[in-house]
């Protein structure tokens, strides 16, 4: 699934119910065994609350259609937390498991590339738009937590000597994957894992050093790169973080700054919460107030693009009202108190997914239901013993 997950979401979802149906497939008294992991597991239970409280919220949403699809969307979050907490775990597998996807995953996203510009004839700053999200239909939000793999797998071998001439390759291919995908929340968690590393390392002076350092040469190599140039300095120059600016601006005119876009997004959608208080407006009707918002104020991009919330927390207050988002925020709680116990790179994806929750509305689409239901359920559920030290 994790392969799968940047070729197609038919295929992810195939794969989640075949999964399910493994799972299924078993002896009596083993399943009665899988099961009580329903009763002994706090973050299971979350996750299938979670769910239920979005179909309680379809019974109030006028808008059934857009209700169900929705709650379809979700389904993942009943079954694959439980599938991944249940089934028997073998680190050493799980091991080789990241070695594996450590070489498939840059090797895949290379593959892309090679075929958007030598066989599609196209120029590397359209192959976001054109192979990613036109032809896969994913967006670049979500192939960040895919790239972690590669990432901090490559950086560990490194830093434990093992191959590094490889390693080096994987860990520079990756970062200007990365770089290429010319995604703001992407760079802003690869400058917070930098950071977090740079600590990491406080006992080892020459290793805090060297963090540094490389983070900072790698930093001024990709200023350079004039697509990352352009944008930082656009970025820059139009933004404003005064509100009333910020609404005339794009009462005029489809703007262009994503930040400024997400500031006014929040505002809109805190004054449709506070007024939908205490359950919600519902699962189905929480993009049709978001447009009646963008209609009241004229936000031109708002109504063209039609946004969601750009924040799964303020998502799951203004679908569900104060339980749906409360129960996301203690579930949210315990995630991240397993990931202080887990694995490093458990700690790190879950901590990436914290914050990316608060610049986008990751359970909209499937492939941020899987990385929540899937993924991270993963990754904490393993040790990587191999590499605690590091």
């Amino acid at each position: 699934m994790l392969v799968s997950f940047v070729v197609s979401y038919a295929v992810s979802n195939i794969v989640a119910y075949l999964l399910l149906a493994l799972f299924l497939f078993d002896l009596p008294s083993n399943l009665k065994t899988k099961f009580k992991t329903l009763y002994a597991n706090k973050i299971v239970l979350g996750f299938i609350l979670l769910f239920l409280i979005q179909v309680f919220s379809l019974l109030y949403s006028t808008n059934t259609t857009e209700g169900l699809r929705r709650v379809e969307v979700l389904l993942p979050l009943l079954f694959l937390p439980l599938v991944i907490y249940a089934e028997p775990k073998n680190n050493n597998l799980f091991q080789k498991l990241l070695l594996y996807l450590k070489f498939t995953i840059p090797i895949l996203f290379l593959a892309l590339l090679f075929i958007h510009i030598f066989i599609d004839n196209r120029v590397v700053s359209t192959f976001v738009h054109f192979t990613l999200e036109e032809k896969l239909g994913v967006s670049q939000f979500y192939l960040i937590f895919i790239l972690l793999i590669p990432l901090i797998v490559s950086s560990r071998e490194i830093s434990l000597k093992n191959n590094i001439l490889l390693n080096a390759i994987i860990l520079l291919s990756t970062l200007g994957i990365i770089v290429i995908l010319g995604n703001k929340l992407s760079v802003l968690l690869l400058i917070a894992l930098w950071l977090f590393l740079i600590i990491k390392k406080r006992d080892n002076l020459k290793k805090m050093l060297a963090t540094a350092l490389l983070g900072i040469l790698l930093g001024i190599l990709a200023f350079q790169i004039p697509v990352v140039h352009q944008r930082i300095q656009t970025f820059g120059n139009t933004l404003d973080f005064d509100l009333n600016t910020i609404i005339t601006k794009n009462r005029f005119t489809v703007t262009k700054n994503t930040l400024e876009h997400r500031l006014l997004i929040n505002y809109l959608a805190s004054k449709e919460i506070a007024a939908a208080l205490p359950f919600g407006v519902g699962i189905g009707d929480r993009q049709d107030v978001l447009n009646k918002q963008y209609e009241i104020i004229n936000f031109k991009a708002g109504m063209l693009n039609q946004y969601n919330n750009h924040n799964q927390y303020l998502s799951e207050f203004l679908k569900s009202g104060i339980l749906g988002g409360l129960v996301f925020l203690v579930l949210m709680a315990l995630l991240i108190k397993s990931a202080f116990t887990s694995n490093q790179l458990g700690l790190i994806t879950v901590l990436f997914f914290a914050i990316a929750c608060g610049l986008e509305s990751y359970l909209f689409r499937q492939h941020g239901v899987i990385i929540f239901t899937f993924v991270i359920p993963l990754f904490l559920n393993h040790k990587n013993t191999n590499y605690e030290k590091y």
